[in-house]
C-alpha cells in the first residue's frame, strides 16, 4: 500500500514539473496587429523642359540711335525710342473724357522720335518718311501688342501723340507717345518695341529706306 502510494506522489510530482517548464503562450493577436513596413518617399521627378540660357536679341536700350538713308540716299535718317510710362487711363486734350483701362490691363505709352538729320544727295527731294504708329508693335513673352487707335493730337499729362505717316521736312523732327493697351504683367517686363521699317514700302510698292546695315527690324527695349 505504501507502494502505491509512493507511486502516485511521483507521478504528480512529474505532472507539477512539467507544467512549469513549459514557454508560456503568447498574447499578441498578429492578424489584429500586422507589421507593416512604411513606404519609401516617392520621387519629385519636374518633367518641364530647362529653361535655354537667354541669348543676346540685338535689342538697343531706351534712347538708342538707329540711322539710315530714304531709298533714294539723299536724305540721312535717326530713330530712337527715348522711354515709356504707364498709366491707368489717358485724357485727350480738348475733350471731356476719361478713357480706362479694364481691371488687370494699364496703357502704356512709348516716346518715339524721328529725326531729319540732313540732305546728303544732290537730288531735289528733302523730306523723309515718318512710318504710321502701327508700324510700332510690343512684344512681351511671345505676345504682341499693337497701338490703341487714338484720334487726338495731344494727350493731357502725358504729350503729343505719335501718328506718323508723314513727310518731315530738312533738319526737322517728329516725336510723340505711342499708345498700348497691354496686361499689368507687361509694365515690369523685359518688353521689346519693334520698329517694322524694313521693306516699307509706299503705295507705289517702292522701299521708303534703304537699310544697308540692317537685316531685321530695329527693337528697344523697355
Amino acid at each position: 500500500m505504501e507502494r502505491l502510494f509512493l507511486i502516485i506522489a511521483l507521478l504528480v510530482a512529474a505532472m507539477l514539473v512539467a507544467g512549469c517548464t513549459a514557454a508560456p503562450r503568447s498574447s499578441y493577436n498578429y492578424e489584429a496587429d500586422p507589421t507593416t513596413a512604411t513606404p519609401p518617399p516617392a520621387l519629385i521627378t519636374d518633367y518641364r523642359d530647362p529653361q535655354p540660357p537667354e541669348e543676346d536679341d540685338d535689342s538697343l536700350s531706351l534712347g538708342e540711335i538707329v540711322t539710315f538713308r530714304d531709298a533714294g540716299e539723299e536724305n540721312e535718317i535717326s530713330l530712337k525710342v527715348v522711354s515709356s510710362t504707364d498709366r491707368g487711363s489717358y485724357e485727350p486734350a480738348g475733350e471731356s473724357i476719361k478713357i480706362t483701362a479694364p481691371q488687370g490691363w494699364r496703357y502704356l505709352f512709348v516716346h518715339v522720335v524721328i529725326t531729319h538729320r540732313g540732305h546728303r544727295g544732290d537730288g531735289y527731294r528733302t523730306t523723309i518718311y515718318a512710318p504710321p504708329a502701327q508700324q510700332f508693335s510690343l512684344v512681351d513673352d511671345g505676345r504682341t501688342y499693337y497701338p490703341v487707335p487714338v484720334q487726338a493730337d495731344h494727350l493731357v499729362n502725358i504729350g503729343e501723340v505719335y501718328h506718323g505717316d508723314k513727310w518731315v521736312d530738312r533738319n526737322g523732327k517728329y516725336e510723340g507717345y505711342i499708345v498700348y493697351k497691354v496686361p499689368e504683367s507687361v509694365v515690369d517686363s523685359d518688353a521689346v518695341v519693334v520698329a517694322n521699317i524694313v521693306g516699307l514700302k509706299n503705295l507705289y510698292g517702292r522701299d521708303y529706306y534703304n537699310f544697308r546695315q540692317y537685316d531685321k527690324n530695329p527693337a528697344w527695349r523697355l
